[in-house]
């Protein structure tokens, strides 16, 4: 089965010429889009957002998903301790509801159906139905826009390891509410993802983002870099879609060395694809 590799472009180079030479480069037919210049996309003006998108089509590019910081901010009342990255966020005054429409705007103009999304900074005493005005609020738009919700297990957030992402979707249990998988996300909580969880999570997932971990260095590497047994539970993924088209998305985070550790991944997921989809 043929699942789909995509990439952020800001995992590349905040230069969008650079990101697209590179997707060329490596026959890439889809991307993910998050900031540009630095600048998230949807704190980019109007004309701003415009340049992007056509710059994309004209290279001959689908943008696959819109990865949005929605809900990565703190939750009405609460203080977060860690903001995480913001990958160039500026609300600019807008209220949520004004952010939530923008996003879905942009993911159009961009001719994405899907968006990544958050579930508040972490605080304590979170529960999941701390999250169903905002959820619902969501996923009126995406019925409206006939779009797709996907919920990153993030660090700083309410929802920050794969048991985590996975209580949630069953909260929930909505087609346009779905699971992003990352498991380094999950490790550098401090949750080491288990085969079970990933059986547990999968019949919600579309999307997965991969990068790796290493537990000497203490940080995020480039993918078959690090500690994550991705070669092992690569093949559970593939079995638990069922015969879903997966989009597996290079999401590098190594700063120091984004292009070279962006290549280095592609090629390892390509490979651990190849000898895992049985």
């Amino acid at each position: 089965m043929a699942h789909r590799i995509s990439v952020l472009t800001d995992e590349i180079s905040g230069d969008l010429e650079a990101a697209l030479r590179f997707a060329a480069e490596e026959d890439l037919g889809t991307v993910d889009v998050r900031s540009v210049g630095g600048v998230n996309f949807l704190s980019l003006g109007p004309d701003g957002q415009k340049a992007v998108a056509r710059r994309i089509r004209d290279a001959g590019l689908k943008v696959g998903c819109l990865a949005t910081p929605l809900l990565k901010w703190p939750a009405p009342g609460r203080a977060a301790a860690d903001m995480g990255d913001q990958f160039g966020f500026d609300p600019a005054g807008r209220t949520v509801g004004e952010l939530y429409e923008d996003a879905f705007r942009a993911a159009e103009l961009l001719g994405a159906r899907n968006l990544r999304i958050f579930s508040l900074l972490r605080y304590d005493g979170f529960r999941l139905d701390d999250l169903a005005a905002e959820y619902d609020a969501l996923l009126r738009l995406a019925e409206r826009h006939d779009a797709t919700l996907h919920v990153e297990n993030e660090p700083v957030c309410n929802i920050a390891t794969v048991p985590e992402l996975t209580a949630l979707m069953r909260r929930w249990n909505h087609a346009r509410l779905r699971a992003l998988l990352d498991v380094p996300n999950s490790w550098s909580a401090g949750s080491e993802t288990t085969d079970a969880e990933i059986l547990a999570v999968m019949p919600f997932v579309d999307q997965i983002h991969f990068k790796d971990r290493s537990r000497t260095r203490g940080r995020t590497v480039a993918l078959g870099e690090g500690d994550i047994p991705f070669a092992r539970q690569l093949p559970l993924c593939f079995r638990a879609a069922g015969g879903r088209v997966l989009t597996l998305v290079i999401e590098t985070h190594v700063p120091d060395d984004q292009p070279g550790a962006t290549r280095r991944s592609l090629a390892a997921l390509r490979s651990l694809a190849a000898a895992a989809d049985i």
